[in-house]
């Protein structure tokens, strides 16, 4: 757990960039990078309040979409009555009311020790904000969005924290799991690279939205259990847990309060770390057990919803392949792009050079 110390060490951080900020808008500040065209122009991007300003979903871009096509894509999002529901009232004393009692239980139990106790509670939670990231590379001109939900202060911020510190050494032990683009890297240094091999990259579509509660729970139970570091309590009070953040993940778009009702949102704290057990819990089965892969699946690795694949044998057995892992009863459904020559995977791009991977930024 991070300690009171350090929290109290952020908070005083935060407040000296605050006044920071308050400071520079208040003055006549101007960045030292820009030439005179450059920095008006980033005032009139500034003062132009029918766009949107975001980060590009992949590869660090930054996107300026209008924001009615910013809105309607928002709008497009949360229109699916199988993952949001509207909410007449703001849910948030309820909810708090609720992971009070959690967190109580926890402590009476003597799972959680007073300064875990004090730490985890949320006495004054902001209200969860909705917004989503372009998705550049699936369109350039409509990009569709990445759901995002900022919980920062949030009622669930501390718990979901304290649940991803738990579960993190249980995600680096998986089969498939990758670290990092530098990880990949040190992987493809060590790879020769033969006749008949093949690259493949795969995209999980919308992972964060279709991991039902009940078998994102199945898997992190799974791991929990596998480790054997965990007592019975321990496992039940981390579980329930989860499933009070997701049956609670609440927030705030456009002057309305939605609920998610599937999934888990990116944003909350241990969601990347759920999602890898999900699929690692799938691929023990879809990939690693009895299907006579194994000569040729030279690598396959993961990094939450995007898999690199390196593959001896023809395009037909590893299309095969992939489609065997289509066909799946958790809604798993992989977008894919095979190639001997070059592939694009996270920000890199993977050709193949004189018997060895090359790569170079995407």
């Amino acid at each position: 757990m991070i300690s009171k110390e350090i929290e109290t060490f952020e908070q005083m951080i935060h407040m000296d960039i605050r006044k920071l900020q308050f400071n520079i808008n208040k003055s006549k500040f101007k960045p030292k990078n820009l030439t005179p065209s450059e920095y008006k122009g980033y005032i009139q991007l500034k003062q132009d309040h029918d766009l949107v300003i975001k980060s590009a979903d992949k590869g660090g871009g930054v996107v300026v979409l209008d924001r009615e096509q910013y809105h309607q894509e928002a709008m497009r999002l949360l229109s699916d009555q199988s993952t949001y529901q509207i909410l007449n009232t703001d849910p948030t004393n309820s909810i708090k009311e609720l992971f009070s009692e959690f967190l109580q239980k926890g402590k009476d139990k003597g799972i959680l020790n007073d300064r875990e106790f004090k730490y985890l509670k949320v006495d004054h939670p902001r209200i969860p904000v909705f917004y989503h990231l372009p998705k550049l590379h699936k369109n350039n001109i409509n990009p569709p969005g990445r759901p995002i939900v900022s919980g920062i202060n949030s009622v669930s911020c501390k718990i979901s924290e304290y649940i991803d510190h738990l579960l993190q050494p249980l995600v680096v032990k998986t089969s498939a799991y990758l670290k990092d683009t530098i990880t990949v890297l040190h992987l493809l240094q060590d790879l020769t690279w033969e006749e008949g091999f093949l690259m493949a990259t795969c995209d999980v579509s919308s992972l964060y939205t279709i991991i039902s509660h009940e078998a994102g729970c199945e898997a992190v139970e799974f791991f929990l259990r596998q480790a054997d570091v965990f007592v019975d309590e321990q496992v039940d009070f981390i579980l329930k847990g989860i499933r009070l953040i997701l049956h609670n993940n609440y927030f705030w778009y456009h002057d309305t309060y939605y609920l998610q009702t599937h999934g888990t949102a990116m944003g909350t704290r241990f969601a990347p770390s759920y999602a890898n057990l999900f699929m690692a819990h799938w691929e023990n089965s879809a990939v690693w057990t009895g299907h006579g892969w194994g000569s040729s699946l030279v690598l396959y690795k993961c990094y939450i919803d995007d898999i690199l694949i390196i593959w001896k044998g023809t395009k037909v057995q590893l299309e095969d392949f992939i489609s065997h892992l289509n066909h799946n009863p958790l809604g798993i459904k992989l977008e894919y792009n095979i190639s001997c020559e070059q592939v694009n995977f996270l920000d890199l791009n993977l050709y193949v050079k004189e018997g060895h991977i090359e790569t170079s930024t995407h």
